[in-house]
């Protein structure tokens, strides 16, 4: 389980977007996190969860679930990544 630290910022849209591609938001209520959001790992490194898929770039910890930084809900890591599909509706 990651834990955030400092306080939740609102995202900006043009930061949201997933290093791989797609969008990365919270799969409860939509927060979208930016490149300078920091989580902290159990070995007391903190960095963006998002840059390393939620792999510790320290101790190579695999976090399973990220805790959002707005609703402070834990949700599965791989939740967090929409894949956007051409065409729309």
């Amino acid at each position: 389980m990651l834990l955030h630290e400092g306080d939740p910022a609102p995202a900006v849209e043009d930061e949201d977007a997933d290093r791989g591609g797609g969008r990365i938001r919270c799969p409860r209520c939509d927060w979208k996190p930016r490149r300078e959001d920091r989580w902290a790992c159990r070995c007391g490194h903190h960095w963006n969860t998002f840059d390393t898929r939620g792999v510790c770039p320290v101790c190579q910890f695999q976090w399973l679930e990220t805790q959002c930084h707005r609703c402070h809900q834990w949700s599965p890591h791989v939740d967090w990544y929409v894949v956007e599909k051409d065409g729309g509706a």
